[in-house]
């Protein structure tokens, strides 16, 4: 087993622990072993004893069953820890306010579940349906907290695992609103088994957020970090002295624009567009009210792998390697939201004698273009 030093001696006996159970069961002897270390763990150590290991790994999905046993074994600790009063207006007091509306709306889920072959399938769908706040809830952590915690805190691993249990527990719920009546209500049916690990798997994060992320995440971040979050982000100090840089001006051969033009043709143009720099850093975003994939001030200066779910950063880092060894100008994608057809494209960005500057990402959702038929020539 190969270990990884940390220079916190209660950390490296989590860590260490933690890769034992990624090798197998552990005997209770061993377990007795750590028992000291793992009946007084801290929201901290245990972060950091997470990072340790997902910051190594090759595979993030690898480690969903390991980490939730190593997290069953602090949990006694981490239950007994006495969490921050988060002031009801503070970012990490909404995200709690919002977890218990989520916890309430999963017991109900729980309820109608007990009531399995003898309630109606509407019922349960209906429950199904109003924990939609979780894609909500967890877009707020993706693109608000867990860029702040990055750029806070250099061990920040753990939420790429979150993130994947996220995305998880969002297509587990999507299958499960898909079934016809018949399946959802069938008593032992596959449906109850999804149902059950949707509800477990649900209520694991509120307690990973609850018990580790925000407790970390309070004593790491600085409070103005959160209050520019809550602001909507600082002023680019690029364009300072005036209202939103309303006095600097765009110049090339084609024409200028004032700033507060150039923000209001971003504001209606039909795309959305997002500008990473050749350091693979997010420079820029435009925020269109018809966005497809929301973005918040604090992305900015993220490193883009971060920014999607770790499912798609290999496609990511592919995409980038081909711009920036020029064998690739341009990738196209497009996929469903629901109803939605979303069309995205990434385009290498160069100058003149070719130097790579960084790439333009342009989502665009396509799906009224696509039901057009026939001419409009005339208003």
């Amino acid at each position: 087993m190969e270990l990884i030093r940390t220079a916190d001696p209660r950390v490296e006996s989590l860590t260490e622990y933690l890769r034992l159970l990624a090798e197998g069961p552990v005997a209770r002897d061993t377990h007795d072993g750590y028992r000291a270390v793992l009946d007084t763990a801290t929201a901290e150590e245990t972060n950091r004893a997470l990072h340790a290991v997902l910051s190594a790994a090759t595979e993030i999905r690898a480690w969903e069953e390991p980490v939730a046993r190593f997290l069953r074994s602090v949990s006694g600790s981490l239950d007994r820890a006495e969490l921050p009063a988060y002031p009801e207006e503070h970012e990490l007091g909404e995200l709690k306010a919002e977890n218990a509306v989520i916890a309430s709306r999963l017991e109900r889920l729980s309820e109608a579940v007990k009531r399995t072959g003898t309630g109606s399938a509407a019922g349960l769908r209906s429950e199904l349906q109003d924990l939609d706040i979780l894609k909500d809830h967890y877009i707020r952590l993706q693109n608000g907290l867990f860029p702040l915690f990055e750029e806070a805190f250099a061990d920040h691993a753990c939420v790429t695992l979150m993130w994947t249990l996220e995305d998880k527990a969002l297509a587990l719920r999507k299958s499960l609103l898909a079934l016809p009546d018949s399946a959802l209500l069938a008593a032992g049916s596959g449906a109850t088994k999804a149902l059950g690990a949707f509800y477990l798997l649900a209520r694991s994060l509120i307690w990973r957020e609850e018990r580790i992320l925000y407790p970390v995440a309070w004593r790491m971040i600085a409070p103005a970090r959160f209050k520019a979050l809550r602001a909507g982000g600082e002023q680019d100090p690029a364009v300072a002295g005036t209202p939103n840089g309303a006095g600097a001006l765009f110049a090339c051969e084609t024409g200028s624009l004032t700033a507060e033009q150039l923000e209001a043709l971003f504001r209606v143009l039909p795309i959305d567009v997002s500008f990473i720099g050749a350091d693979d850093r997010v420079k820029f975003y435009s925020d269109p009210p018809h966005r497809v994939f929301p973005r918040t001030p604090a992305v900015i200066g993220r490193l883009v792998q971060n920014c999607h779910p770790p499912k798609s950063v290999a496609t990511v880092e592919r995409i980038l390697r081909g711009f920036r060894d020029g064998s690739r100008n341009r990738e196209e994608f497009w996929l469903t939201l629901g109803d939605r057809f979303i069309h995205i494209e990434y385009f290498a960005l160069r100058s003149p004698d070719g130097e790579y500057l960084g790439t333009l990402e342009a989502s665009y959702d396509a799906t009224d273009l696509r039901a057009l038929q026939g001419e409009k020539r005339l208003l």
